[in-house]
């Protein structure tokens, strides 16, 4: 369905194109975008791999174990189903420090495995777990302390401080946060299961 809607809206532009003698423009933009878009893929792309090697070395270090040991510990009331040192915890601790740190890229991976945790715990059931639902709940709702891929394309197209942005992030993303864990807990004890 998105397919043809993005082709629909294609089809309008190049006809507004003809019809006001932009043809022109739009080739223009048409020939320069891939290249504009290879070239922000590739800052991205470097920044997701110093992160991805960073992640790598405190993994090896030992140091990325004391820092899940630490989230599983803060986040542990939240999934009290779950014990601290379980498989699942550890993913799930994982996959947000690496949300922490905005690196998608490596948290993706932390997240499929903690759900698949999760289901297995939940019996491969048909019906989501209450703590995969929290689960998720946090996941999506974006908590981040450094927006680097925000901050990288900032700096791509030009800001003056591209930084700036930071305590923003932050606050926003708290409040979506700390929102979808209200939301969560009043579902559960007011909604109908």
């Amino acid at each position: 369905m998105i397919n043809i809607i993005f082709v629909f809206i294609f089809l309008v532009g190049m006809i507004y194109a003809c019809f006001t003698g932009r043809v022109g423009v739009v080739v223009e933009a048409m020939l320069a975008t891939p290249k504009d878009a290879l070239f922000l893929f590739a800052d991205i792309y470097a920044l997701l791999i110093f992160w991805g090697g960073m992640l790598e070395i405190c993994k090896n270090s030992g140091l990325l174990q004391v820092i899940t040991n630490y989230v599983s510990f803060i986040i542990h009331p939240l999934f009290k189903k779950l014990d601290r040192k379980s498989e699942a915890m550890q993913y799930i601790s994982l996959n947000l420090v690496a949300n922490l740190l905005s690196m998608g890229s490596a948290a993706t991976p932390f997240g499929l495995k903690a759900m698949k945790s999760l289901d297995d715990l939940n019996g491969n059931s048909d019906i989501a777990s209450d703590e995969m639902i929290t689960f998720l709940l946090i996941n999506t709702s974006g908590l981040c302390l450094i927006p680097t891929v925000l901050i990288s394309l900032r700096k791509e197209y030009g800001s003056q401080n591209p930084v700036s942005i930071i305590p923003y992030v932050l606050v926003i993303s708290t409040i979506t946060t700390i929102f979808s864990i209200v939301m969560d807990r009043l579902v559960r004890k007011f909604g109908k299961h």
